[in-house]
């Protein structure tokens, strides 16, 4: 059954990218477990194995999910049993009730169980949101009015765990004492919906805490979430550097430290191509349009450097998944598989 009457809107896909960065590391989606579901669900659970599974069969067809996440584990007391941590990002709220989405994704699961031959799987739906409007989470039955009590047996009728950000306070997800950046996500997360709160409070979204390694899991990881940040706010040149100015030195040298998104290192290399390449088309080209030219072409390395990093990183997202991080055309997503698959 395909969704024609509630297509994907793009100004969701930036939300649903940086979700799925962060989520798709392991020891996110635990820290997330240990601190953002009740005990007795986090206590049951043998954290020595916990893995990320393939959900390439995961194609939600009550609205397209990019951000749609498992992960496999199994019980603390040692019972034989394949327990799923289906993750669900919503940035907005569903017109549709979101158990038709999720048991979609409980019947491919098992279905997929089936085909190869496994016990059926335990699965535990999360839904995390950060829409506008807070989200009243509701039965599945009460969609189903002025039924005879005796009927409700025959309803599919299952609970999800949902974390509304809308509900939580930026002081309790920052008191969480965790070292694997989803507070940082969280409060990008939140303050996305209100510019001159999040323009305020950005400090605290892009200040990472010590230690910090600068390594390749956490260069892409905040590689992302900078861009999603600069990207969804529109932040001008200005506003870059008085927002470096309020962090930490090492974080200061890592914004640094990305080729030229937005500061002056980035426009004096693009005026420096600009000028060369005027120089070598000529006067019929014009001086100034070499130097706009070369300021597009700095900007889209940069952009395509950080690009090559997401697509090795995570080869199986999707050509909108990954142009929704670095917020560029599926077209030149496309582009940057070319060549590395001609590398």
């Amino acid at each position: 059954m395909p969704n024609r009457k509630h297509p994907r809107r793009k100004d969701h896909e930036p939300h649903d990218a940086v979700f799925k960065a962060f989520f798709s590391d392991a020891k996110i989606a635990r820290t997330y477990l240990l601190h953002y579901t009740h005990e007795s669900i986090h206590q049951q659970i043998d954290f020595t194995i916990f893995q990320k599974i393939d959900t390439s069969f995961v194609s939600g067809r009550f609205g397209i999910s990019f951000s749609d996440v498992l992960y496999e584990t199994r019980l603390a007391s040692g019972a034989s049993a394949r327990m799923l941590f289906l993750f669900e990002h919503k940035s907005y709220l569903p017109s549709l009730p979101i158990h038709l989405q999720l048991l979609d994704y409980l019947l491919q699961i098992w279905e997929d169980d089936l085909k190869n031959d496994r016990p059926l799987s335990f699965i535990i739906p999360i839904v995390v949101y950060h829409g506008a409007q807070g989200w009243k989470q509701k039965a599945f039955s009460s969609y189903f009015p002025g039924l005879p009590k005796d009927w409700a047996a025959f309803i599919p009728n299952f609970h999800y765990l949902l974390t509304d950000l809308n509900r939580i306070a930026p002081e309790e997800i920052e008191e969480k004492a965790e070292t694997e950046y989803l507070k940082n996500l969280f409060l990008a997360l939140k303050f996305a919906r209100n510019e001159k709160f999040a323009l305020k409070n950005w400090p605290n979204v892009l200040t990472f805490g010590k230690p910090f390694y600068r390594n390749d899991r956490e260069g892409i990881l905040l590689q992302t979430l900078t861009l999603y940040v600069f990207n969804f706010c529109n932040m001008t040149e200005a506003q870059v550097k008085e927002l470096n100015k309020q962090l930490p030195q090492a974080e200061r040298d890592w914004i640094d430290a990305i080729p030229e998104i937005f500061g002056k290192k980035w426009k004096e290399e693009g005026l420096r191509k600009g000028y060369e390449e005027g120089l070598e088309k000529g006067i019929e080209k014009g001086i100034e349009k070499g130097i706009e030219k070369g300021i597009e072409k700095g900007m889209e390395k940069t952009i395509y450097n950080i690009a090559i990093k997401i697509v090795e990183k995570f080869p199986n997202w999707s050509d909108a998944e990954v142009a929704g991080v670095v917020g560029m055309t599926e077209d030149f997503v496309k582009q940057v598989r070319q060549k590395l698959t001609k590398k």
